[in-house]
């Protein structure tokens, strides 16, 4: 599995999950450097457990961050939301 951020404009992006059978695309109204910053900040904080980022809502769970928008969400397993964080 392989999970990727992709910017769409300025200032929306998309976190994309591709596996060997299936893909997945989750929309997100901000933009990537603005994810990638969000995820940050709450991956840098031990104590911070949940946190909101304008109409994007992040909390931490036992196998690594869900991204909350609107009704929908998206776990990004601490295996790969290191290597998204850190690689940019």
């Amino acid at each position: 599995m392989t999970v990727t951020i992709e910017p769409v404009g300025d200032s929306a992006c998309t976190l994309n999950e591709r596996t060997v059978s299936s893909s997945a695309v989750f929309p997100i109204p901000i933009s990537k450097p603005a994810l990638i910053a969000a995820l940050r900040e709450l991956l840098a904080d031990p104590d911070l457990r949940q946190a909101s980022f304008g109409p994007v809502f992040i909390d931490r769970l036992r196998d690594g961050p869900r991204v909350h928008v609107g009704s929908g969400n998206f776990l990004i397993k601490y295996h790969d939301v290191f290597p998204l964080v850190l690689g940019d």
